[in-house]
């Protein structure tokens, strides 16, 4: 479960494949025992994903030099990819930035949203 997590942690899964928790997650809340809100962190910015700087975070994730982009919508995460451990945290100003991106987004499981 994830309900120790507080919005805006960064956390990783226990199951890293393509189709799990391969890209860090931040946490925004519970759904219920199957699922939670989150968002996804890449290095990507392709799809229309969002440039973050290193004021929206409060603990980065890594020590890469290439810019984290975040997807531009809730994604509904699975509970089955614990346990998960905290990589990082977003700051105030980021998880601000990040829900006011957000807005008017509907959640969607990550596996609905790529085929879009």
């Amino acid at each position: 479960m994830t309900i120790h997590f507080t919005k805006g942690d960064i956390i990783r899964g226990s199951k890293t494949n393509i189709d799990e928790s391969y890209h860090p997650i931040v946490y925004f809340e519970e759904q219920d025992g199957v699922f939670f809100l989150g968002g996804m962190i890449t290095h990507s910015k392709a799809f229309g994903n969002i440039a973050l700087d290193d004021s929206h975070f409060e603990q980065k994730i890594d020590n890469n030099i290439k810019t984290s982009y975040f997807v531009k919508n809730y994604l509904i995460k699975k509970q089955e990819w614990a346990p998960f451990v905290k990589i990082g945290k977003l700051s105030i100003s980021g998880i601000e930035f990040i829900t006011e991106n957000l807005e008017n987004t509907t959640p969607e499981i990550w596996e609905n949203y790529l085929t879009k």
